[in-house]
């Protein structure tokens, strides 16, 4: 199969494939970026918001082509390249004093947090072979190595601010999302980047241009912090500025590939890429505007007093029972729509709760403190606001100094307004006259079922059916399956995991003759295992999610093992590409795993399709199974190891036949510190941590569904193994004399 031919994985016609009663709620969709950004956050559980998402998207593509008309180039050339890169060198500068810097980085967290998450799903299972999409993931890997990971890099972050008595909610949490002190425009860039990393194949062309401009602008802490002499940026902030400037060429590079390899479409695919280049400059350009308008504003005493009553008075309706204030209840004033902040502060000035001679001493004040009935309410901070207010109120002389103001700077190329993107009727999406409503893909065979996972991210309609499988398989490895030992502990754990390697071990023996197996049969075997592992690293391929919640580290883990069977960004190493060389080889001729003609491929057993549409399946679903994809990933990394592998590497040889993937698999899934190592470990990382958060009796009924996935593997195999020695005695293949 040649590099263009795996290419077409991107090709650009892909569209995205869903129902029409989906086309329609997300058209109609009126949601804004906060819930947006928190809904993909969570994405594997809210997977029904897909095609919202995808019209979202659409929406500010098409904003950003009315708003930077003037400035796209008509044609692709390596010139008018040059001039998008030379356009994106910023000449905005809006210096902030060292002060402002936590203020600034407060406001910037959202965006930061999510860099560069549009990446990290470059390399799924359906483009794990792609040349331009591994070499876009190498970019990935370096931009993201070390500290600079998108989950470090914000702990590090978060320790900073903390070092600065500042706590910000946790990314996953909807307390971080509804944070009211960080504008909407700085949730709409978040969204937009965690948005763009749901389409890697549809939106191929508008990701390579955002993260051209990514690489090529100036970020805002630059912008804002411009003057490195007397401020020096926090080095996070410093080192991800350097990697992103060294990735320049490569970025370049990968797109002036992309647009030879689709050479006849290069003219629409360049407007695609100048597309995505644009958002990523007009996000910019917002997010300046707000972040400087947001620091650069002091609020006067009252406007501090009002925005504390706004986030109070929603729950403070129905506790003061007949307590009036002026002519009516302190209920009814909360109750009014809107709430006449300034009535009620006035009403509340001349009211008993004030002393307007002693404002220090007045009642108001003491109903926070802690004999007071409204003690808790307040924290310190809430306290200050109050007091401040009263003093400012009734003895303006002890505030004089201290004026408010509005920034209003004039920013960029363009006049940013407060407007949303437009509604746009989308009619690009592809409405097949042969597509399959959402209930009816529960119905598909394995092997008709293995095409629309393979091409999920065109499928979203797919995923309930996915969810279904999943259950089916787990219930069935519960049912079947008695735990290996009563209760868990590490120790239990790894002394049951050495058992079974070193059983393994112990009954390995040399290859001393000729193998029982024919050559045909070992050549049939392993075009019957081509389905499964084409798709190699699959069921790991959604785990960047676990970036986002309090379990990363244990992603971490699961994502080193990722990287690993995908190659690290390099084609060579990648487990499919092994395989395919190996198929090549044997003269085993197979369409592209996208492809429809490669479930329908004559040579292929039904079953062949079971193992890898349950690990396509379950990889979708990280959050809601990880107990039970952790067990799984266990199994499938200790089954790489003992005699099996090693018996079958030998055989191979005496056949004539490339051992590669073999080996690579038994030497990689060591248990000292390969893919079974870090298997291990992250099942104990994980219990541990529900063990700390829920106690030892959750921890154990979370193990035994650890345990129901390592089963898993097995009660999803046994067909196809029952099918192979089936097929076998039935169809055995006839030895070649020369075999």
């Amino acid at each position: 199969m040649k590099s263009n031919e795996l290419n077409l994985a991107l090709k650009p016609s892909l569209q995205l494939i869903f129902s029409k009663s989906a086309h329609t709620a997300a058209r109609d969709y009126q949601g804004n970026s906060r819930d947006l950004f928190y809904t993909l956050i969570h994405i594997s559980e809210h997977y029904n918001a897909l095609p919202r998402v995808y019209h979202y998207l659409k929406q500010h593509f098409q904003a950003v082509k009315e708003q930077y008309a003037d400035v796209f180039s008509e044609k692709y050339s390596a010139v008018n390249l040059g001039d998008l890169l030379k356009n994106a060198e910023s000449t905005r500068s809006y210096p902030l004093p060292e002060t402002a810097i936590n203020d600034f980085l407060v406001q910037y967290a959202p965006i930061y947090f999510t860099e560069p998450s549009w990446l990290a799903t470059i390399t799924q299972t359906v483009t794990s072979q792609s040349p331009l999409a591994i070499d876009l993931m190498a970019m990935y890997l370096q931009l993201t190595a070390g500290n600079q990971g998108i989950a470090k890099s914000r702990e590090i972050y978060h320790a900073y601010l903390l070092s600065s008595g500042i706590e910000l909610p946790a990314l996953h949490t909807l307390a971080f999302a509804k944070q009211t002190d960080i504008g909407d425009e700085v949730f709409d860039f978040a969204a937009i980047q965690l948005a763009l990393a749901q389409f890697p194949r549809v939106f191929f062309p508008e990701i390579l241009g955002f993260t051209l401009s990514y690489c090529q602008s100036q970020s805002l802490p630059e912008q804002f912090f411009p003057d490195a002499d007397n401020l020096k940026l926090p080095g996070f902030l410093t080192s991800r500025s350097d990697r992103r400037k060294q990735e320049l060429t490569h970025i370049a590079a990968i797109i002036k590939a992309y647009l030879g390899e689709f050479s006849k479409q290069a003219d629409d695919l360049w407007q695609r890429i100048q597309t995505g280049f644009w958002l990523h400059q007009q996000q910019l350009e917002c997010c300046d505007h707000r972040i400087n308008t947001q620091v650069h504003t002091i609020l006067s005493p009252r406007q501090s007093v009002e925005q504390l009553l706004s986030t109070l008075t929603p729950h403070a309706i129905g506790h003061h029972g007949k307590i009036r204030l002026g002519s009516k209840t302190i209920d009814d004033w909360f109750k009014e729509t809107p709430f006449k902040s300034v009535n009620f502060l006035a009403t509340l000035l001349h009211s008993p709760y004030v002393d307007r001679d002693k404002p220090e001493n007045s009642k108001l004040l003491k109903l926070f403190e802690f004999s007071g009935p409204m003690f808790g309410v307040l924290d310190d901070s809430g306290k200050a606001i109050l007091k401040s207010w009263l003093l400012s109120e009734l003895n303006p002389a002890l505030t004089q100094g201290k004026k408010h103001k509005s920034a209003n700077y004039k920013v960029g190329l363009k006049s940013i307004t407060n407007n949303p993107a437009p509604q746009l009727a989308v009619t690009e999406v592809q409405q097949d006259v042969n597509d399959l409503a959402q209930d009816n893909y529960a119905k598909l065979s394995n092997r008709e079922l293995y095409y629309y996972l393979v091409n999920n991210d065109l499928y979203p309609d797919v995923l309930p059916a996915a969810k279904y499988k999943v259950n089916r398989v787990l219930a069935m490895a519960t049912f079947f399956n008695r735990l290996p030992f009563r209760q868990y502990s590490h120790q239990v754990f790894e002394d049951y995991i050495k058992s079974i390697y070193q059983h393994e071990v112990d009954t390995c023996k040399p290859l001393n003759k000729k193998p029982k197996l024919s050559k045909n049969a070992y050549v049939w075997g392993i075009e019957q295992f081509a389905p499964t592992i084409l798709t190699d690293g699959s069921w790991l391929q959604s785990i960047q999610q676990l970036d986002y919640y309090s379990s990363h580290t244990i992603g971490a883990l699961l994502q080193k093992i990722y990287e690993d069977e995908t190659g690290n960004g390099i084609l060579t190493q990648n487990h499919p590409h092994i395989y395919q060389e190996l198929l090549n080889s044997l003269d085993i001729m197979l369409s592209p795993i996208y492809s429809k003609e490669f479930i329908h491929h004559p040579g292929f057993i039904g079953s062949a399709f079971d193992i890898p549409v349950y690990l396509m399946a379950i990889s979708k679903f990280p959050s809601a199974f990880l107990p039970e994809l952790l067990g799984l990933n266990m199994a499938i990394e200790i089954s790489g190891l003992g005699r099996v592998y090693l018996r079958l590497s030998e055989e191979l040889k005496f056949w004539g036949i490339n051992p590669a993937i073999v080996d690579v698999h038994t030497s990689i899934d060591n248990l000292s510190s390969g893919h079974s190592a870090l298997a291990i470990k992250a099942i104990q990382a994980y219990l541990d941590e529900v063990s700390a958060c829920y106690g030892e009796q959750i921890m154990q009924e979370h193990w035994r569904r650890t345990y129901a996935g390592y089963c898993s593997l097995q009660t999803v195999s046994n067909r196809f193994k029952f099918s192979l020695i089936g097929h076998y005695l039935l169809k055995r293949p006839r030895a070649n004399n020369n075999y």
